[in-house]
């Protein structure tokens, strides 16, 4: 969040583009190197040494680092390259090309790497916590003052504020800012109720699909519609699907109870919860693994007696709701590119990328605030109203932008039934 904007800034100020190139997988290279040799030295000396605590820190912190430049090289790529290669067929032909031998060799060098580690094909006991993630730098060429990098995180905030597009950008933003999606909120809400894990993963495929087959949508709906119109339409489809996952809050199974909740909630028992949510797991080998969950469909009910229409009607919505969101993915992200100069088309998508985080981040805060899945229903409704909040930025776009064509054309018209009028100023203009 604090640096996406800036390293896409030191992007745009370069005049070859691929500096800004070398720049990202410098940065994701470094990033990588240098947090698996921490966490390698992390798993090689004890955890009561201070070096460890240091040397897995510095490890997360290159992790996030890494963050900020996979997404700068995801915008050069795919935000600004692509709007270049676009019109030249033999060029896009060769990056397609690229593309698919890349993805060769790193999928051959991936079998190789499997095929000569035992470890890799055969689990043993409960894997190790950390996969290595990677991460990133900043650049370190042309370093300037505190007070120029502060002045310069204004600026392109002051750069994203200024585009035309704007509202429909922030109007994608905030959709970041909700619980309605299949991340391990949402997976999390449905095993507290009941929920088999084979049912979980239905729905999160069904809502992969869906979301795929808004992305093709996408493409017919635009060639017809325009993209402002297909923008329109799956903000709206988003809308009218996600309504049933709130209904889902009032219907048969909810856990909906805030009053309970709040009644018996003090600061200590809160604080209590959130402290013992970090503690881990103690080792009881002997312990017997909890029973399964199930669904008994004659009588739709969970194994512990609770009706699933309410948890079935909220993964249903949010997983439908990913067809009309992936159409408004596409549709803003297209008008961003359309509508941001080239200049600042990085310096734009990172801080667009910077705010989306920030909101997400927000939705973390908000279940850590009312963690209880009696409160759920509360993260739903305010989920909701970010998202109508979208909706209606959105709105507010699409409307400025036709007024700003309809008074186009009816300069244009004018100026066409008066042609002494379109003289005369052409003979003021070769005055001045």
């Amino acid at each position: 969040m604090g640096f996406s904007g800036a390293v896409g800034r030191a992007v745009d100020v370069r005049s070859e583009r691929k500096w800004g190139m070398i720049l990202c997988l410098m940065g994701n290279n470094f990033s990588i190197i240098a947090s698996c040799g921490l966490f390698a030295l992390c798993l090689s000396i004890e955890r009561t040494l201070w070096v460890y605590t240091v040397c897995l820190l510095l490890g997360m912190i290159f992790c996030s680092s890494y963050r900020v430049f996979v997404m700068a090289e995801k915008n050069l790529s795919s935000r600004d390259w692509v709007l270049v290669l676009v019109n030249d067929k033999e060029e896009g032909r060769t990056l397609a090309i690229c593309s698919v031998v890349s993805l060769m060799i790193k999928g051959a060098l991936l079998a190789a790497l499997y095929g000569s580690n035992e470890r890799l094909r055969v689990k043993q006991g409960d894997p190790d916590e950390h996969p290595s993630v990677p991460p990133s730098k900043l650049p370190e060429e042309e370093s300037p003052s505190i007070a120029k990098r502060l002045a310069n995180l204004f600026n392109v905030l002051a750069t994203y504020y200024a585009q035309p597009v704007f509202p429909a950008a922030l109007g994608m933003a905030l959709l970041f800012m909700t619980v309605l999606g299949f991340d391990g909120l949402a997976i999390g809400y449905g095993e507290s109720v009941g929920l088999p894990e084979n049912i979980l993963g239905f729905f999160r495929s069904f809502g992969s699909a869906a979301g795929v087959a808004g992305a093709i949508m996408y493409a017919v709906f635009e060639r017809r519609y325009g993209v402002l119109k297909t923008g329109m339409i799956g903000m709206i489809t988003q809308e009218i699907c996600l309504i049933l996952a709130v209904l889902s809050i009032w219907l048969p199974g909810s856990p909906w109870d805030p009053a309970a909740y709040f009644d018996t909630l003090t600061w200590f028992s809160w604080w209590s919860s959130f402290i013992g949510s970090f503690a881990p797991s103690p080792d009881s080998p002997t312990a017997s693994p909890p029973p399964l969950a199930t669904i008994d469909w004659s009588t739709w009910t969970t194994s512990d007696g609770a009706s699933v229409f309410s948890i079935f009607a909220f993964l249903i919505g949010i997983a439908t709701s990913r067809f009309g969101l992936w159409m408004a993915d596409l549709a803003i992200t297209h008008i961003m590119q359309m509508a941001t100069p080239e200049s600042q088309r990085n310096t734009v998508f990172g801080v667009h990328n910077a705010i989306c985080q920030a909101f997400s981040v927000m939705k973390d805060l908000l279940v850590i605030i009312l963690p209880s899945p009696s409160t759920f229903g509360i993260c739903i409704l305010i989920s909701f109203g970010f998202v109508c909040s979208g909706f209606a930025a959105y709105v507010y776009y699409v409307i400025k932008v036709s007024n700003a064509a309809e008074k186009q054309k009816l300069i244009e018209r004018k100026l066409t039934n008066n042609p002494t009028r379109i003289g005369g100023n052409m003979n003021n203009i070769n005055n001045n």
